[in-house]
């Protein structure tokens, strides 16, 4: 094991010469941007996944503020994840520790069909504009 630590250090700094894992190899991204509504409402706040369709490619993923998006992503078909939390009233769970006070519990309020189960999609293109809008419901 020792031998395989020194082996991927000098590697690795030899390699600082030439890049060792650097941007280079990664896959070119592109800007993706939109609107994200829940029955008719630009949602508040919530995160947005852009998976990739094959499970090729790694995810990318941004904060949605306001009803906006905006973040990169590699080209291809991509699967769309988007979650939002909130408060339950009158509801708390017990903290981390013993002494820890309670904490309110929170609830993902968007429907499956928009996460777990999703069946948003996205085609995120190389060239030309990536901008994606989703009107989801409650129903």
């Amino acid at each position: 094991m020792k031998s395989f630590s020194l082996i991927l250090i000098l590697t690795c700094t030899a390699g600082a010469f030439v890049g060792c894992g650097g941007a280079s190899d990664a896959p070119p991204t592109f800007p993706v941007s939109g609107t994200v509504t829940f029955d008719g409402t630009p949602l508040a706040e919530g995160q947005i996944i852009f998976r990739d369709a094959a499970g090729k490619v790694a995810s990318a993923a941004g904060k949605i503020e306001n009803g906006k998006y905006a973040f990169q992503a590699i080209a291809g078909k991509k699967e769309v994840v988007i979650t939002a939390t909130r408060e339950i009233p009158g509801k708390t769970v017990v903290g981390g520790a013993p002494d820890d006070p309670p904490v309110p519990a929170i609830e993902q309020y968007l429907p499956e069909q928009y996460n777990e189960k999703t069946t948003l999609e996205a085609d995120v293109s190389d060239s030309g504009a990536n901008e994606f809008s989703f009107d989801l419901t409650g129903k």
